[in-house]
């Protein structure tokens, strides 16, 4: 899947401006919009916070996508605290071998998402139900936690299904869907210390001459 990771990276490295800007994510590029305003070290800080963020959450996403996910139609639903109410994504994707059948702006958005739930070390989740070509129906979840994707014990999942989260009351879970204990999602190789209980700031991927 290297040529579709280089994509994605492309794209959410900004070379697809127009699209970005469609996607309403503007505002969590790397470099400030121009304003003909000096550049404060404060806006120049949140960019490069930005940037890094967006670099851990696709490292996240595609390592989800190479080494968890699994062959199946996977429906994906990611959530993020924010300051203005919670982000919600939502994307449908295939994997059939080395195969991926996927919608890259739905993909872009799913890793902002991503990002917004590792802010300051903040919260969200990731929960995948996968449809196996065996007619099998199974789901998995992760905690979006210290600037990674943490995995959720099959209780957790079950809990979370079983309850309203608008009401609290207890829900009758569907038969033939098997709530499942989720991977461990590897870290880039470049940050063999992921286990450390420490909150940590992301790597930073930019090139020498794009860091202050």
């Amino acid at each position: 899947m290297s040529e579709y990771q280089d994509h994605i990276r492309r794209s959410l490295d900004g070379a697809h401006e127009d699209q970005a800007e469609e996607l309403g994510i503007d505002e969590m590029r790397w470099s400030p919009t121009p304003t003909g305003e000096p550049v404060t070290h404060e806006v120049m800080s949140a960019a490069d916070t930005a940037h890094a963020l967006l670099d851990r959450a696709a490292d996240a996403y595609l390592s989800l996508l190479d080494s968890v996910l699994g062959d199946g139609e996977h429906h994906m639903v990611v959530s993020a605290a924010a300051p203005h109410g919670e982000l919600t994504e939502v994307q449908q994707l295939a994997l059939i071998g080395d195969t991926v059948v996927i919608d890259e702006a739905a993909a872009m958005r799913v890793c902002a998402v991503i990002a917004a739930g590792m802010l300051g070390c903040g919260g969200g989740g990731l929960v995948v139900r996968t449809y196996g070509r065996d007619g099998s129906e199974s789901v998995r979840g992760w905690k979006i936690w210290r600037f990674w994707l943490r995995p959720l014990t099959a209780e957790q999942i079950r809990e979370a299904y079983s309850v309203d989260p608008t009401t609290g009351a207890r829900l009758e879970l569907p038969l033939g869907v098997e709530y499942r204990q989720a991977e461990h999602v590897p870290l880039p190789a470049q940050n063999p210390a992921g286990g450390s209980s420490a909150c940590t700031a992301p790597r930073d991927n930019r090139p020498a001459n794009r860091r202050n």
